[in-house]
């Protein structure tokens, strides 16, 4: 563990995720390039891959953040669909807010403050959902899964981008002494935290994953959410995952 470095609490760790968005927002598009290596838009290209949205569709991205996804899901959805976009950092939504007005989809995106726990939204309203970048951030995975299949249309695909563990130890420990490593360092270099700083953006981001489950694991609990048609794809060496999951259709009784 980092030095001086305590993980919030549970019960913490929504406020402290806020605080930590709304403090890297401004940079978070530019290290996420380097941090990936530069793999970043690839790993996208293969999400929008497992979409399948149609024009006209009504798409909710949770956890929007700055709105890179978000953007994707209105390119599929144009000329006449809609995307909302919503998240707990106003600093994030900010400079989402600003891309969005600068791309050719500023008509049909709607970007808000919004909880992934507690979504604003009445049951059976969107064609599609998607998450990039965010479950292994939010206090409750099971809440958030519960949520997102009660806002679904029958039918409805979730999409989930995510970092993610690798099953083979060998990688794992490759990844992880990377992540801690590397990561710390950019809240002394470039957020220019201190060593007694509560909130240590990068710090943290490096022990995101130290509990977070395996993908088979979370693949289990999207079944156990209500998800059928369950699947998962690993990117990166497993180091990355995308996970989808359907809104059982009424009167169906496929798995």
């Amino acid at each position: 563990m980092a030095p001086g470095f305590q993980p919030p609490a549970p019960e913490e760790k929504e406020q402290y995720v806020r605080e930590l968005f709304d403090r890297i927002a401004e940079n978070y598009d530019a290290m996420n390039q380097v941090m990936s290596a530069g793999q970043w838009e690839r790993w996208h290209k293969e999400f929008v891959g497992h979409t399948r949205f149609r024009p006209g569709d009504l798409i909710l991205d949770v956890a929007c953040g700055t709105g890179d996804l978000t953007l994707l899901d209105a390119a599929q959805v144009a000329p006449d669909g809609k995307v909302i976009g919503v998240d707990i950092s106003e600093g994030m939504l900010e400079v989402g807010r600003r891309r969005v007005a600068a791309s050719p989809y500023k008509d049909l995106i709607t970007l808000q403050l919004g909880n992934a726990m507690d979504l604003p939204f009445a049951d059976n309203t969107f064609d599609g959902v998607t998450m990039g970048w965010a479950m292994r951030n939010v206090a409750s995975i099971p809440r958030t899964l519960a949520e997102i299949h009660r806002v679904l249309k029958p039918g409805g695909r979730f999409i989930c981008l995510e970092a993610s563990k690798p099953f083979s130890r060998v990688i794992r420990f490759g990844f992880f002494l990377y992540w801690k490593t590397f990561l710390p360092l950019i809240d002394w270099f470039v957020v220019k935290t201190g060593r007694e700083a509560k909130v240590r953006p990068y710090t943290y981001l490096s022990r995101s994953l130290d509990n977070y489950p395996f993908p088979d694991q979370l693949e289990a609990l999207f079944r156990e959410a209500g998800f059928v048609e369950t699947d998962y794809q690993l990117l990166m060496l497993g180091t990355v995952a995308i996970h989808v999951g359907t809104k059982r259709r009424e009167g169906s009784c496929r798995g």
